[in-house]
């Protein structure tokens, strides 16, 4: 007899990336998501969609991945380099900000010195630029 599937939690994560142009940048990042810290794919997170904008210079990875994997961000990190994670919605716990109050938060459209962040995850920024997560629990 198999096991159902069917009381399994989903989560959806949108990444989102300041790059376009490059398109073998976003696949990296996207392929990245997929990896476990041991650099294995992770069996239970698949790529939906990579949606890139060249005129503002933006991609959202589209990810899904069961509510048990929520760690995905930490993995990101190390398998993408210089990366700087700031979390919001239900990654950001306890506080559970959205992005719109993250961004204030952080001074993130007036700021001009990025370098004095602390991010969640990863290296200080050195430019306004980077990959945002946002889980949301389906």
């Amino acid at each position: 007899m198999s096991s159902s599937r069917v009381g399994l939690r989903l989560a959806a994560c949108l990444l989102n990336v300041s790059e376009a142009g490059r398109k073998y940048i976003v696949e990296n990042i996207a392929k990245a998501a997929l990896l476990d810290k041991n650099g294995k794919k992770h069996p239970q997170v698949s790529v939906l969609n990579i949606f890139s904008d060249q005129d503002y210079n933006r991609s959202v990875i589209t990810i899904a991945t069961s509510v048990d994997k929520l760690g995905l961000a930490e993995d990101l990190v190390l398998h993408v380099p210089g990366c700087s994670v700031f979390l919001f919605g239900e990654a950001d716990l306890p506080e559970k900000r959205s992005l719109v109050q993250r961004r204030k938060q952080l001074g993130w459209f007036t700021r001009r010195d990025f370098s004095a962040l602390q991010p969640d995850l990863g290296a200080a920024p050195s430019q306004r630029c980077g990959l945002t997560a946002c889980f949301r629990a389906l």
